[in-house]
Order: structure tokens, then C-alpha cells, then sequence
């Protein structure tokens, strides 16, 4: 058995090594940022929340204190770069300032996470319209913490600063409602800088972590580069050109409507790359031009612009996926449909082959029997007229006729001998239903629409259902609709490469599809037409019953 090795680092060892590892280069990234990110949107921030969304809570201590030690580090190189030595730590005015400035930022921006985390967001769940909804709720919470949390370092410092502009204003001495108007319009900026910063960054983070979401990243890239791109760089040379007029308000709505673009076409993640490409060219335009006063109005567009359009991104990607689920659902139908199709012709067919070897069978033991013994009968008619017994021979030859008659009923209940003899048509305008129709009194009528060559391409088990249907609906008007007018029409077309049968009977009974009960005759009807992919529907006349049926056959069969 091997001994463990003294020297191999404990779990614990190797969570420190690990924290460490990660606050040096969190600290490094954040520091970078910090210095690189543009001042209207705190990308820092977007760090922050992202980091903690992403990384188990075991690993948020770490990443406190590298977020502590990054902002600390920032203010001091803020300190040497310009001259000043004084304060506490070199920077800050107080202890107070410092805990203002530096401890309190990670543990804010961690409520929005906590909301995510409570509400089951993660970082790997799919990007819904729902999750992200939660995620800009959760971001404009830890955005507004953010910033009331530096409105209390400005009330304790006295001053508001602006970096980029070298300005610092002594808020205390501003009387009436004007350090109220500053106060408020500070904390306006820094929320939505916040807020924009978050959903900059946490987007790309969930891009990249969900595994779901990868399929088809470089394509939306590409769009990106070939359209974002150049209209970015056209918006930058329109708005220099004329900076202060109305072109310039229309460029802005100009950029909204290329993020509502691109999300529709590419849903939130192309929400998310336009709403990048805006950043950057306002960001850009920003730095070429004249410094605004106050970029709340420029930090708005940019926040409604990229929530909405992610929210609408997300809205086009729910819709494409239930499209793609309503799609492979109709798919699915009707492949199951063809598969019940196939099975009920195949079940129909050897109903039809069992129907043709009964009826072979039948035709060729009963009736050569019965004719073998009508044979005999006729022989043995002079003994019998001999010994006085030829009534006996009368009733037997009788009894043979009536089952000779029984049998050919039965052989064409189990194959109608005229379909193959006359025709569909044929065996339906002349054959047994017209002699039974005739035979109670009803004038019959048979029509044939359309082209009737298109017959001779139905399947045997088509024109058995057809010839079946028919005769079962004329049976039905001969037993029970007091009519003493039938007419069946036949219309046969092609559409699409399958074969359409139309078929409809008619009466002038006192038949009533409201007060008919689906019988056994009925049932077997709408049963055959149905495993034929076809279509019956009773229809009242008044008078009379309308029997209307389709049976379809695709010609590849």
C-alpha cells in the first residue's frame, strides 16, 4: 500500500494557492479596465457582477478582496499621477472615505447576483426572455446601490469631480436646490454607468458559458463585422461632419433601429454585439467631440437601447424556437401520419387478400359441390318421378338454387366479382347496386366527373373502399330512407401527385345526420375512408342525406 506524500499540498493549501492566483489576476484585469474603460459606462462593475455570477460563492472572498485591492491600487496610481501625497493612505480624505471608496463596492454589486442566484439564473441556463428580464432587474439593483453608495462619498467628501474634465466642485458651497440638482444628476450618471457596464459585459459572459447559446456565434460575429461595423464608422464621420443638429438626433435613432435589426435577426446575442458596436462608436464620438456636461441623456439612449433590444432579441429567439418545436411536431405528425397510413393500407390489403382466398375458396368447394349435386339430382330425376317422389327432388333443388344464391351473395360481400369484370364506374352505374336500387323502386342514377383515365391508376385496395362505400350508402337508402330518388357521382383528379376520388351519394329520404346513429355499416364506412387518408362527412339535404367522401392515394405507392 503506498504512503501518502508528506509534501503533496492539502485541499486547503490548494483553495489558498488558487484565491491568490485569482485576486493577482482579477486585481490586474480590474486595474486595466479601469483604466481603459470609457468613464459614461462602468465596465469595472460589469467585471465585478459577472465574475461573482460565474464563480461558486466559495470563490467570492477572493474576489472581494481582489476588487478591494484593485480599487485601492487604482487610487493610488490616481494619487502619484497627480502630485498628491496627502489624506489617508496617500488618497483618501478619512477612513470613512476609504470604506466609501473601496470595501463597500463588491459587497454591493453582490445583491444583485444573490437575486439571480434566488431566482435559479445561472450562468449555464438558456438565455430566455424571462432570465433576462431578471438580469436587468438584478443589474439596475446593484447599479442603484452603487451609486447611492457614492453619493454618500460625495456628501462626505464635499466635492464632485469629473476625471476627464480636471473639474472638482465643491458641493457644500452651491446654494439653494443646485447641490440637490448635482447630487441627483451625480447619482443619475453612476447608476446608469453601472447599470450599462453590467449589461455589457454579463451578456457576453452568459454567450460564452452557456453551451446552448455557442451554435451559430460565428456567424453573428461575421454580421457584425460586415454591417455593425462600417455603419459605425459612417455614424462617426455623419456626426462630425454636423455635430450639433438634427442630423445627429436622426443618426441616434438611426442606431436604434439597427440594434432592433439585428436582434430580430440574430436574436439577444445580436443584441448584444450591436449594442456594443453603439457603445463604442458613441464612446468614440464622445472623445472626438466636444465634452458634454452632463452624458445622462447619451448614457439613457444606450441603456433603453440595449435592454429593449436584448429583451426583443430574446422574444425572437423564443419565437424561432417554438417555430423550430411547431415545426419538428408537424414533421413528426406527419411522418406518424404516413406510418398509419402505410399501416392501415397494409392492414386493408390483407383484409383484401383474406377476403380473395375466402372467396376463391368458397367459389371453388361450395360451388363445384353444388353443382356436383345438381348434376346428381338431374340423374337421379327418373327414379324418383318413378317411385312417386318427385316433390322431394323439387324441394332439394330448390334448396341447392337458394344456396347457390347465399354463396354468390357472400363471394361478392367478400369480393365484388364486377369490379374486376366492368370497372369502378362500370361496376357501380350497372352491376348489383342498380338491379337492388331498381328492384325497390328507386330511380338510380350514376355520374362520372373529371377524367376518367385517372380510374385506371387506383390501387386494388382503393377501388374495393370506393366501391365498398358506395354500396354500403345505397344499401342504407334502400333499407331505411323511404326515397325514390338515388344519384351517385364520381370526380376523380390529380393534385400534387396523389389521386383524388370524390365520392357522393344522394337521397331524397327522410334521412337526418343529426338523428343518425353511427352504426356498424356507418363505422366501417368512416373507418376505411379514414385508413385510406380520406375524408367523410354526412350532409342534410332536406330532404334527403348527402354522403360525401374522399379517398386519396399518392401515386408513388
Amino acid at each position: 500500500m503506498l504512503k501518502k506524500d508528506a509534501s503533496e499540498p492539502q485541499p486547503w493549501y490548494r483553495y489558498l494557492l488558487a484565491s491568490a492566483g485569482l485576486i493577482v489576476a482579477f486585481a490586474a484585469v480590474h486595474v486595466t479596465l479601469g483604466h481603459l474603460q470609457f468613464y459614461h459606462w462602468n465596465i469595472t462593475t460589469g467585471l465585478l457582477f459577472a465574475a461573482l455570477w460565474l464563480f461558486p460563492q466559495r470563490w467570492w472572498p477572493a474576489l472581494f478582496v481582489a476588487t478591494i485591492a484593485a480599487r485601492m491600487v487604482a487610487g493610488m496610481v490616481v494619487a502619484r499621477l497627480a502630485g498628491g501625497s496627502e489624506g489617508f493612505l496617500m488618497y483618501w480624505a478619512d477612513p470613512v472615505q476609504f470604506v466609501l471608496g473601496n470595501v463597500l463596492q463588491p459587497f454591493l454589486v453582490v445583491t444583485g447576483v444573490l437575486m439571480l442566484h434566488r431566482w435559479g439564473v445561472s450562468a449555464g441556463a438558456p438565455a430566455s426572455t424571462g432570465a433576462i428580464a431578471r438580469l436587468q432587474l438584478a443589474a439596475a439593483v446593484s447599479a442603484l446601490a452603487v451609486a447611492g453608495k457614492d453619493v454618500l462619498y460625495v456628501l462626505n467628501d464635499g466635492w464632485v469631480g469629473d476625471v476627464r474634465r480636471g473639474v472638482v466642485v465643491d458641493v457644500m458651497a452651491i446654494e439653494g436646490m443646485g447641490s440637490w440638482t448635482l447630487l441627483t444628476g451625480f447619482a443619475i450618471k453612476n447608476a446608469l454607468g453601472n447599470f450599462i457596464g453590467i449589461m455589457l459585459v454579463v451578456p457576453l459572459v452568459w454567450w460564452v458559458a452557456a453551451p446552448q447559446e455557442r451554435p451559430g456565434s460565428r456567424r453573428i460575429l461575421q454580421a457584425g463585422i460586415r454591417y455593425l461595423l462600417p455603419a459605425a464608422f459612417a455614424y462617426l464621420l455623419l456626426t462630425q461632419a454636423a455635430p450639433q443638429s438634427q442630423m445627429a438626433e436622426l443618426l441616434h435613432l438611426l442606431l436604434m433601429v439597427a440594434v432592433v435589426v439585428f436582434a430580430m435577426r440574430h436574436g439577444w446575442r445580436g443584441a448584444m454585439v450591436s449594442m456594443f458596436a453603439v457603445s463604442l462608436a458613441i464612446a468614440i464620438e464622445d472623445h472626438l467631440g466636444q465634452v458634454a456636461d452632463s452624458p445622462i441623456q447619451m448614457q439613457l439612449f444606450i441603456a433603453v437601447t440595449g435592454a429593449m433590444g436584448l429583451l426583443f432579441g430574446a422574444s425572437m429567439d423564443g419565437l424561432r424556437k417554438q417555430a423550430t418545436q411547431l415545426q419538428e411536431a408537424s414533421a413528426n405528425a406527419t411522418l406518424l401520419a404516413e406510418e398509419l397510413y402505410a399501416a392501415a393500407s397494409r392492414n386493408l390489403q390483407a383484409e383484401e387478400r383474406e377476403r380473395r382466398k375466402l372467396a376463391a375458396d368458397l367459389h371453388d368447394e361450395f360451388g363445384q359441390n353444388l353443382t356436383a349435386l345438381q348434376t346428381h339430382l338431374k340423374l337421379a330425376t327418373p327414379d324418383f318421378a318413378a317411385s312417386g317422389r318427385r316433390p322431394v327432388l323439387d324441394t332439394m333443388f330448390q334448396i341447392t338454387q337458394t344456396m347457390r344464391r347465399n354463396i354468390n351473395t357472400a363471394l361478392e360481400a367478400l369480393r365484388p366479382a364486377a369490379l374486376d369484370e366492368l370497372g369502378l364506374f362500370a361496376a357501380i352505374a350497372n352491376g348489383s347496386m342498380r338491379r337492388l336500387a331498381e328492384d325497390s323502386g328507386l330511380e338510380y342514377e350514376a355520374q362520372l366527373e373529371g377524367d376518367a383515365r385517372l380510374l385506371t391508376l387506383l390501387g386494388d385496395t382503393q377501388r374495393i373502399a370506393a366501391y365498398r362505400l358506395v354500396q354500403e350508402a345505397v344499401g342504407n337508402v334502400v333499407r331505411h330512407a323511404r326515397a325514390t330518388r338515388c344519384s351517385v357521382r364520381l370526380r376523380a383528379s390529380l393534385r400534387n401527385g396523389t389521386l383524388w376520388l370524390f365520392l357522393d351519394v344522394r337521397d331524397n329520404g327522410i334521412g337526418d345526420p343529426r338523428y343518425i346513429k353511427l352504426g356498424r355499416g356507418l363505422t366501417s364506412m368512416h373507418d376505411r375512408v379514414l385508413a385510406l387518408d380520406g375524408r367523410m362527412h354526412l350532409g342534410n339535404l332536406a330532404p334527403g342525406l348527402r354522403v360525401h367522401a374522399l379517398l386519396r392515394q399518392r401515386l408513388s405507392d
